[in-house]
């Protein structure tokens, strides 16, 4: 099954959602009474041009689009730095739309440029990363970052006989991600006495960043045995610093998401397994909780999104590439 028709299949497993609502919110552009058709979303995200948030608004705009709501293009900054998502988020929220699909980068900065929003009814749905202050969003949808984390760190471990060192690299350490993919990996090797961890860095989001913090780690530690990486970048970096030094496949690394990168990572033998997350399934779920919203219904305060463990003997299969981040969709 190819992507395509994997997200069709999907839409319609999302549940019917009656088209009737009880009021709009006050600070928000009017929809026809008693219909959600033509509400108005915006999506902001944090990284201009990754796959998996482009993932999410593909997976929003789908779902939105069946039900006849206006859902923008995702706005996002070309890193992950907050103050650029905050004058994003202004902006968009000074066109007043109904509701905000939202990741933030930072939990608690995050969340300056929604007070306004809140106050004038603006349905937000935290996505992926959550805000630190409940009270500033609706629903929040997510992948269990901090049990994804264990999984792909048991993985990790039993690659490698369940002994030796391993090293992190993370990014953003106040990122809640980042947070919960380092706890999960640290709570995981409670279970592994053989295991030490040498190093748990959080490199600028650069490739000479990552690449060099990745090249000191293997040069102080010639013995190291495996590289857990918190995202793509980091393990596109250390994927430098492994070939250079010679230890692709001696030196195991596993990492998180499913996009090109690291899809290019798993075929050429560098990265083992990674976590594939759904965020075209997030997107859907997004805006299911929008429209309860819209309608008066109660919204989901937590809504949990599917993870699987992919490897790099899978990834070219049939099941492997349901799981690939294709990044771009036809609404």
């Amino acid at each position: 099954m190819n992507a395509r028709s994997r997200r069709a299949r999907t839409a319609l497993l999302l549940p019917t959602i009656p088209l009737t609502i009880a009021a709009c919110s006050s600070g928000a552009a009017s929809t026809e009474a008693g219909t959600v058709e033509g509400a108005t979303v915006a999506i902001v995200g944090p990284l201009s041009g990754d796959p998996y948030y482009q993932e999410v608004a593909c997976g929003a705009r789908t779902a939105g689009k069946r039900l006849g709501m206006d859902v923008g293009e995702q706005q996002a900054s070309q890193n992950q730095s907050q103050a650029a998502q905050n004058t994003i988020v202004q902006n968009v929220l000074s066109k007043s739309p109904q509701a905000l699909i939202y990741t933030p980068a930072d939990p608690v900065a995050g969340g300056l440029p929604l007070r306004t929003a809140r106050d004038d009814g603006t349905t937000v749905i935290d996505v992926d990363a959550q805000l630190e202050d409940a009270d500033l969003y609706d629903s929040f949808v997510a992948s269990d970052h901090y049990e994804g984390a264990k999984q792909i760190t048991k993985e990790l471990a039993e690659m490698i006989g369940g002994k030796g060192k391993v090293a992190a690299i993370g990014s953003l350490p106040s990122n809640p991600i980042t947070q919960a993919r380092i706890k999960g990996f640290q709570d995981a090797l409670k279970d592994y006495p053989d295991i030490e961890v040498v190093s748990t860095s959080y490199p600028d989001l650069s490739p000479a960043a990552i690449q060099s913090n990745a090249s000191a780690t293997l040069v102080k530690h010639p013995d190291l045995k495996g590289f857990y990486t918190t995202n793509y970048l980091n393990s596109s970096g250390a994927a430098v610093a492994l070939r250079n030094a010679n230890q692709v496949g001696k030196v195991k690394m596993v990492s998180w998401d499913t996009g090109v990168d690291n899809v290019k990572l798993m075929r050429e033998g560098v990265v083992q397994a990674t976590v594939a997350q759904q965020p075209f399934k997030m997107g859907e779920l997004a805006i299911e909780q929008i429209a309860k919203s819209i309608k008066g219904e109660k919204v989901d305060k937590t809504v949990n999104a599917p993870v699987s463990i992919l490897t790099s003997d899978e990834v070219d299969t049939a099941k492997g590439k349901e799981l690939w981040y294709q990044g771009s969709c036809d609404v």
